[in-house]
């Protein structure tokens, strides 16, 4: 069995590190820089890698939906 840290009182934060995890701004910036056309241009150009991820995503769950069909369809030899 490991060993627990267990803080019976701990220390309040300052009220400049609560504001510093209270960003709504920035929340509210990175959904439109992702949930917008403009965006989406940005990861084309910018953010490979995530774009990248969605479309290989976005391949295997067709594959797994039409693979059935796809095999269903070729001619027996």
């Amino acid at each position: 069995m490991g060993k627990f840290k267990i803080k019976i009182n701990p220390p309040v934060p300052s009220i400049e590190t609560i504001h510093q995890y209270r960003n709504f701004g920035g929340l509210l910036h990175r959904y439109k820089k992702y949930y917008s056309t403009d965006g989406i241009r940005y990861m084309l150009y910018h953010d490979r890698k995530r774009l990248v991820y969605i479309v290989i995503i976005i391949v295997f769950l067709l594959m797994l939906l039409f693979v059935e069909e796809i095999s269903a369809q070729s001619i027996p030899l």
